[in-house]
């Protein structure tokens, strides 16, 4: 039956300094449609930004009492972001090393593959999460999924996957991690490392290694730290996808921001993704882990393209409390309650993207189930 149906499309060019939106209609009568919709987002760009690379995403947040913002992970106060080249793809010169980091100790939370092969940055941060067994009544999870503890920092490569690597690959998250808590000047578990790419294949460490004090430099809290992130964490992808919300929760205005990967082998129970979320909401651990835990069910474990799921599928978020705002430490207050709807919106509106993106995709679409 002939349908009206909503395409989207993001694309960026040079000389803007607003973000605006053109709405342009184009027959598609030969193949059944009467009208498509093509939505243009126009954003400020320069010549050397990351977004060069590949376009941004669209994102599809869902409505709520939320306002849409730019700078993604760096959105919230007290975040910094970068990517660079470093050298570790096989081809091209495309951003493949990020790196989010916190001015101070973030309440961290981690969801990650229930693949029984877990690749050696999977297996590294859920030790230095200090992993949780106390799941509750969240049976999407595995006892071992959800972890919880401080840290200051995320570095993600592309190129390689570092999985099926044995001690050797193990080692080589070690060294890394050890590297950037050097320069950074903390504790080697406060560093946490996510890797894509190549599954079997060794992270090139010689080429992380001497890019380390590049990427530190170039960090900052700008918006396009957090773009250049969000292209570098990418492999297959044909878009980057970043988004950030901010909203008012206890009478204090929040910010949650996140940027992921993803495009094929994505299926419920963590897909091929990486993601990092950021918040300047001030919550205890315990809540922010049971928070992050629910709104990853629903979301990243909402999607799917083809079936698969991977080694190394991660998703790493980060409260630093910088906002304010009283501490929320019930999950049954009205606070925490509106913190959740935030993080439930940013982890769905990445989530979409990642669908959207899906390898051999040519639509998106969204199951809702009336019980």
């Amino acid at each position: 039956m002939p349908a009206s149906v909503a395409q989207y499309v993001s694309i960026r060019f040079s000389g803007f300094n607003s973000r605006k939106e053109y709405t342009m209609s184009q027959s598609l009568n030969s193949v059944g449609y009467s009208r498509r919709d093509l939505r243009v987002f126009v954003v400020a760009s320069t010549a050397n930004e990351a977004w060069n690379y590949i376009p941004a995403a669209p994102i599809y947040l869902p409505e709520g009492p939320w306002k849409q913002i730019p700078g993604g992970v760096t959105a919230a106060n007290g975040f910094k972001a970068a990517g660079m080249y470093g050298g570790l793809r096989a081809k091209g010169e495309k951003p493949d090393l990020a790196l989010v980091s916190c001015d101070v100790d973030a309440i961290s939370a981690g969801a990650f593959t229930t693949n029984v092969v877990a690749a050696a940055p999977v297996v590294y941060c859920k030790k230095a999460l200090d992993n949780s067994t106390t799941v509750g009544f969240f049976s999407n999870f595995k006892p071992d999924q959800m972890g919880f503890s401080f840290a200051r920092a995320v570095l993600i490569n592309a190129g390689q996957a570092n999985a099926a690597t044995g001690d050797a690959g193990y080692q080589d998250v070690i060294e890394c991690s050890s590297a950037l808590a050097k320069l950074l000047e903390l504790k080697p578990e406060e560093v946490l490392i996510e890797s894509t790419g190549v599954i079997g294949q060794r992270i090139k460490k010689e080429a992380l290694l001497s890019s380390l004090p590049k990427l530190v430099n170039l960090t900052s809290s700008t918006i396009e730290g957090a773009d250049s992130a969000a292209v570098a964490i990418t492999t297959t992808d044909l878009v980057s996808k970043s988004v950030a919300v901010e909203s008012e929760v206890g009478g204090t205005r929040i910010r949650i921001g996140g940027m992921a990967k993803g495009s094929g082998m994505i299926h419920p129970n963590m897909a091929t993704l990486l993601g990092v979320i950021t918040t300047d909401a001030l919550v205890t651990s315990t809540v922010w882990r049971k928070m992050v835990q629910v709104a990853v069910s629903r979301s990243f474990n909402q999607i799917t393209v083809d079936g698969d799921t991977s080694t190394n599928d991660a998703v790493i978020a980060l409260a630093s409390g910088l906002s304010g705002s009283n501490m929320i430490s019930s999950l049954n207050s009205s606070e925490a309650k509106q913190l959740q709807q935030c993080l439930d919106a940013v982890m769905q509106g990445l989530a979409k993207s990642i669908a959207w993106d899906g390898e051999g995709a040519t639509c998106l679409i969204e199951v809702y189930i009336l019980f």
